[in-house]
Order: structure tokens, then sequence, then C-alpha cells
């Protein structure tokens, strides 16, 4: 680990899980969580300034087109931020999206979903997959691939079981970064990791869950919960998730899952990397070379 990430993974520790409040209750904890993604929005780091931006909000689509000068017009990833399903949109991912742009070679979408609890289960499934249909028919022929970090990592994992239930041409691949793919929070990680884990909070987890699904739909629902879905049928996937993360449990289940029906996938844990430290590509070496090994993944895959 790179004393740049060091020092990331710290300050995130220190804004997300202070100390002051190990053993404050669950719903002080969750309060100060939100507040902190909220007071984070205006000091993300932004794109360069000559990033092509475009605003979509047409046939119930919402979201942004971000590309870096230059990239091939011929190739989209399809991106679904992360956030919970209760905070996040195109603004906060803009400048990922600058740098995926720029690794990938390709224009980058970033889908702007409805987010609970006002929009709940299946909402955000059902935006995304509108997205999907929208870029088919704007882009007839042109390749896309997937990609989402923790709760857009579950919901691209989501999309794609309906885009593969729906009879549409699948997205070449998928990548799911740090993925929540099991909103019951039953990985044996939650407990694993607790101690090591720089941002979520272990107890939250299942009460977050909760607050997507509502009172009426099931945790386990594979909708809300890919995880419990059936992975048969999709494109080949990469996951990428740091070793300590409450969340490493889920995407090993699913690499197992996937190894299970013989499906095409890629595993790569990353010693101590915080949650989405793709996010954190600016200040440290590790955010920048998981993307440029997305990339790398991606690229054969444009063409088949």
């Amino acid at each position: 680990m790179s004393v740049q990430a060091w020092l990331v993974r710290r300050k995130i520790r220190q804004l997300y899980r202070p100390a002051s409040l190990k053993d404050a209750p669950l719903e002080v904890r969750g309060a100060h969580f939100r507040k902190t993604l909220v007071a984070s929005e205006p000091h993300l780091p932004k794109p360069p300034a000559d990033t092509l931006v475009e605003a979509v909000d047409t046939d119930g689509v919402k979201g942004e087109w971000v590309a870096a000068p230059g990239v091939r017009q011929d190739r989209i990833l399809f991106y679904m931020h992360g956030g919970g399903y209760v905070w996040g949109g195109p603004v906060p991912h803009r400048e990922l999206g600058w740098r995926l742009s720029k690794a990938c070679n390709a224009r980058v979408f970033l889908l702007d979903y409805r987010l609970a609890p006002a929009h709940r289960c299946p909402a955000p499934i059902e935006d995304a997959l509108a997205a999907y249909r929208w870029l088919l028919a704007e882009a007839p022929g042109v390749p896309i691939v997937c990609a989402g970090d923790s709760a857009g990592g579950g919901l691209t994992l989501a999309t794609a079981h309906a885009i593969r239930d729906a009879d549409l041409p699948m997205p070449k691949a998928l990548c799911l970064i740090s993925p929540w793919l099991d909103v019951t929070g039953k990985s044996e990680t939650i407990r694993r990791n607790a101690k090591r884990e720089t941002m979520l909070d272990p107890e939250g987890m299942a009460v977050a869950g909760r607050a997507y699904t509502g009172d009426t739909m099931p945790l386990d629902d594979p909708r809300c919960s890919p995880l419990f879905g059936d992975q048969a049928g999709l494109p080949p996937v990469l996951v990428q998730v740091g070793s300590g993360e409450i969340l490493l449990g889920d995407s090993l289940r699913f690499a197992e899952q996937m190894k299970a029906i013989g499906a095409e996938h890629r595993l790569d844990i990353w010693k101590n990397m915080h949650h989405v430290w793709h996010m954190s590509a600016l200040y440290i070496p590790e955010g920048r070379k998981a993307i440029a090994d997305m990339a790398r993944f991606f690229d054969p895959l444009w063409s088949n």
C-alpha cells in the first residue's frame, strides 16, 4: 500500500467512522454517515476543463455523457454510481467518469437513477433498463460495457439480469467495483472485517438495505440482492474489491457462483484498499492502476 493510500484511508476513517461515535446509537451513526456524504460533494475532484459533459433528460432517461477529448465514439461505458441507493448522481462521479473515458478510450454515460427512500427497489433497475434501451436506440450497433461501484455495482448486476431476462442484446462485459450484492448484510466479512473497514458501518448495512427495499420486498429478493439471482448468461465480469472491506464477502460469494457454472469472470482483491478507492485516483496510484486494469479488461471485449 502506498503512503498516499494510507493517508487517504486514515482521513476517510476519521470522517466516516470517527472514534467519538464508536459507541453511539446506530441511528446517530447513520445520520452522521449521510451528513458526511453530502458534505463531501463540494470537495470531490473535478475533471479537467476540457472534459466534454452533456446532460441527458429525455424519454424518462436522466444522466450525463462524459468524455475525455478525442476518445472513440464507437464505444460506450454505461456507469451506475454508488451511494447506498440513497445518495449520489452524475456530478460527484464526473471526475471518475472522465478517468474511465480516458483510460477506456470511450464515451461514458453516467446514469442518474431515482433514489431511496422516495423511490425504492425496483425503481433504479427500471431506470437503468430504460437507459440501456435508450442507448441501444441512440447508438445502434455500438458496443456497450457496464460498470458500477458499491450499490451501483449491485445495480449493475441486477440490470444485467434484467437485460438478459428482457432478451435484449447483452453488454460486452461488466465491472463491479466494491459491489454491494447482498443487502441482507449476511456476508461473513461484515463481521470479520468490521475493524478493518474504513468507511462503511457494519451494523448499518441491513438497515440501509431495508431503506432500499421498504417493508414489503424481502431483502433477499434478487432484484435488490442480485447475489441471490441466476448468474447464467452473463458476459465476462471483472470484480475489484479491497481485502479489508466488509463487502468483500459479497464478491467472494459471487465469484464462487460464477466458477460453479463455468462463467467467465475475474476477481481482483486489492490488499488494504478502501471502499471504491477508484474515487481517490487523483491522490493514490492504486486508484489509477485499478482504472487502467479495468480498461485492459474491457479492451479485447469491445469487438467480441
